[in-house]
């Protein structure tokens, strides 16, 4: 197709003028070319609102160029292509440096646009001037800069972070004040908000927290995400997260696990710095000048502004945090469990003794002998220690009061030294004492009566291993045969057990049943009775 301007005016026009148009508006100005070929360019000008040269240059590259048939189908770079009339600045011809590099470098301490802009230009010095460095770097991160918005399910998740900010509690009789620490849950579908209070952020106060939140709500969330406080996380390597044992038992005694998120990555927990931001601004400025004498009176004044949070109705949004929450949120929560949770503390690596026993707070537990020399991990809660070896429970003993005491179960000693143990005068005793009087008697007389209590004590032992065989009920039947006839000798004892002469029957016959014979004198013969 010919231009219908002059070749000169139309190529002064092309060379001269890069088209900076917006594409739609050369779209439109294309439209109208191919609706009317004889309407003027001064018309369409007016129509479109662009100056006359401008419409002149885009007619004149429609009319000399091979266009194709489906040009108003293309996508804005395709049109730009088919129309070769990209932008020509000076900027666009220079070379310009990878931004993936000046980034990385940019992230290093004491790092400035100009310096690397100076070490760039001296590699490739007919590049881009400072001022389109500057300029293109910014546009560059504009675009790395995208934000995912997350949509949360009911019952989902529970964002949880300490404020900043913290509150004073003084003590009534002038002592030391202490710097209370806010706790902020919020949940991530109705931005539920809960507020505690507690005097510092370690383990039994975090779990405190965690506690009240969940008591609060009514119900579990499916994850709590976290940050990664000491509380929380014990140490984070690449790919590896090692949850803190105490903070883990109680996700698992409510039955939901933690979601910590990425070290500097507050984003991943944009809701808990949100509800952080709110806490401080609408509840914590407005109570800093009030006196607050105990955690406790703190966590009522927090609790009653807290309800007014909830129900302040949002501004983008219909309704209010509370009635997002009691409508959809809560149901869709897990129930607590029907057991209390029992705050606990860890020791890890624990040494066994050679004696089999464990120390903790100078008092000493048994673990089964075999464990001996061994390292064992301990949970202590308030009333119990449990002895856990591989991730299994060996011993639960309770918590002994003061110092010194040693807690042994006798199925954690080995066979001899039970036995040794059981061979105490005392033990035997006890031991006597729970088979019958009689025994307690017999085994009283050799380990109390005799004067020669050694022998006494290794007959006592013998007893005791007579009656393991023949049996502690016999036993007691040969003593009660034994002491009315005087017979305590451990030979005796011996040989009652072996022949049962108690359990004999009597062999005198009767007078009237004996045969009369002349060969038998009487009683007469002897001058007796006949």
């Amino acid at each position: 197709m010919n231009s219908p301007y002059p070749a000169s005016t139309a190529g002064s026009f092309v060379r001269s003028f890069s088209l900076r148009l917006p594409i739609h508006l050369q779209r439109e100005i294309a439209r109208l070319h191919f609706y009317d070929l004889k309407q003027s360019s001064r018309a369409i000008s007016r129509v479109v609102g662009v100056s006359t040269n401008s419409i002149i240059a885009l007619r004149t590259l429609l009319t000399t160029r091979d266009i194709p048939q489906n040009l108003f189908d293309l996508d804005d770079d395709a049109w730009t292509a088919a129309l070769g009339n990209e932008d020509r600045g000076v900027a666009q011809r220079k070379q310009a440096p990878d931004w993936n590099w000046v980034y990385e470098q940019m992230q290093r301490p004491d790092a400035t646009l100009e310096a690397l802009w100076q070490e760039w230009r001296a590699i490739c010095p007919e590049g881009i001037g400072y001022s389109q460095f500057t300029e293109n770097f910014r546009k560059w991160t504009r675009q790395q800069h995208i934000v995912f918005r997350k949509v949360h399910v009911p019952g989902e998740k529970l964002f949880v972070d300490f404020a900043g900010t913290t509150v004073t509690v003084r003590s009534r009789d002038g002592g030391p004040s202490i710097e209370a620490q806010i706790f902020v849950a919020v949940l991530g579908y109705s931005n539920y908000i809960f507020m505690h209070a507690v005097p510092s952020q370690t383990v039994p106060h975090w779990l405190e927290c965690h506690d009240a939140c969940f008591a609060n709500l009514g119900g579990v969330p499916k994850w709590v995400v976290t940050d990664n406080l000491k509380a929380a996380v014990i140490r984070r390597a690449e790919g590896q997260v090692t949850l803190n044992p105490s903070y883990r038992a109680c996700l698992t005694h409510f039955g939901t696990a933690a979601l910590p998120t990425g070290a500097r990555k507050p984003k991943e927990k944009a809701k808990a710095e949100v509800g952080v931001q709110i806490v401080q601004r609408l509840v914590l400025f407005r109570i800093r000048d009030f006196d607050f004498f105990s955690v406790a009176e703190l966590n009522a004044e927090l609790k009653r502004r807290t309800k007014i949070v909830n129900a302040r109705l949002f501004k983008k949004m219909s309704g209010s945090r509370l009635q997002r929450f009691e409508e959809t949120e809560r149901a869709a929560l897990q129930p607590l469990p029907e057991a209390p949770f029992e705050m606990s503390d860890w020791r890890y690596g624990v040494r066994v003794g050679d004696d089999y026993h464990v120390e903790h707070e100078r008092n000493f537990y048994s673990t089964p002998y075999e464990l001996r020399g061994e390292r064992v991990d301990l949970r202590i809660t308030a009333s119990q220690l449990e002895i856990m070896s591989r991730g299994r429970r060996v011993a639960l003993h309770s918590l002994a009061d003061g110092e010194g005491s040693v807690k042994t179960f006798p199925e954690h000693r080995p066979i001899a030294h039970t036995r040794v143990l059981e061979g105490e005068p005392k033990a035997l005793l006890l031991w006597a004492d729970t088979v019958g009087p009689n025994t307690q008697k017999m085994l009283q007389h050799h380990l109390q009566d005799r004067s020669d209590l050694t022998n006494g004590l290794r007959a006592a032992r013998r007893m005791r291993d007579m009656a393991r065989i023949h049996g502690e009920t016999r036993f007691e039947e040969v003593c009660a045969y034994a002491l009315p006839l005087n017979i305590t000798a451990l030979r005796s004892i011996e040989s009652i057990l072996k022949k049962s002469p108690d359990k004999g029957v009597n062999k005198t016959v009767p007078a009237a049943l004996r045969p009369s014979h002349d060969n038998l004198r009487g009683a007469g013969y002897f001058g007796g009775a006949a």
